[in-house]
C-alpha cells in the first residue's frame, strides 16, 4: 500500500506544474507581442503629432491672414531650422507668435519659400513651397498667390 501511495504521489507532483522551458517560452511569446504593439502605437503616435503640427501651421497662417485684414496691417511669417513665427511688417520687434518646429520635423534647405507677406488685404504677396522633412515622407506645403490658399502634399 505504501508503495502505491508513492506513486500516486510522484504522478501528482508530475502532473500539476509547468516546466522552467514552458514558462519560459510563454514569457518569450508575451514579450514579444508586447514589443510589437509598443512599436506600433508609438509610430501612430508619432504619425498622429505630425499631422497635428501640420493642421496648426495651416491655421496659424489663416489665422494671420484674418488678422492682416482686421488690423489692416502687412504681417510676415517666417521659417527657419528650429521654428516659425509671424510679426507686423513694420513693427519688426513685435512678433505675434513664434512656434518651434518638433524634433522630428526639419524645414527643408530646398524650400523657395522661407518668408513670405500677407498684405493687409489678406493677399499673398510671395508663392512658393516650404519643404518639411519628417519621419514619415516629405510633406510640401504650396502658397498660392493672391488670396493665400494653401494645399499640403505628402510625397
Amino acid at each position: 500500500m505504501r508503495a502505491a501511495a508513492k506513486r500516486q504521489v510522484q504522478n501528482m507532483k508530475n502532473s500539476n506544474g509547468y516546466t522552467l522551458i514552458e514558462m519560459l517560452l510563454v514569457l518569450f511569446i508575451v514579450l514579444l507581442l508586447s514589443s510589437i504593439v509598443f512599436h506600433i502605437t508609438v509610430t501612430i503616435s508619432e504619425k498622429r503629432a505630425v499631422e497635428q503640427f501640420f493642421q496648426q501651421l495651416v491655421l496659424d497662417i489663416q489665422e494671420m491672414q484674418a488678422l492682416a485684414i482686421e488690423k489692416e496691417e502687412t504681417i510676415i511669417m517666417q521659417f527657419n531650422n528650429y521654428q516659425y513665427k509671424a510679426f507686423y511688417a513694420y513693427k519688426l520687434d513685435n512678433i505675434i507668435f513664434q512656434k518651434d518646429l518638433p524634433t522630428n520635423i526639419q524645414l527643408e534647405d530646398t524650400s523657395n519659400l522661407k518668408r513670405f507677406r500677407i498684405n493687409a488685404n489678406g493677399e499673398v504677396a510671395e508663392f512658393g513651397t516650404i519643404i518639411f522633412n519628417t519621419p514619415f515622407g516629405i510633406k510640401h506645403l504650396i502658397i498660392y498667390i493672391t488670396k493665400g490658399r494653401l494645399r499640403l502634399v505628402e510625397y
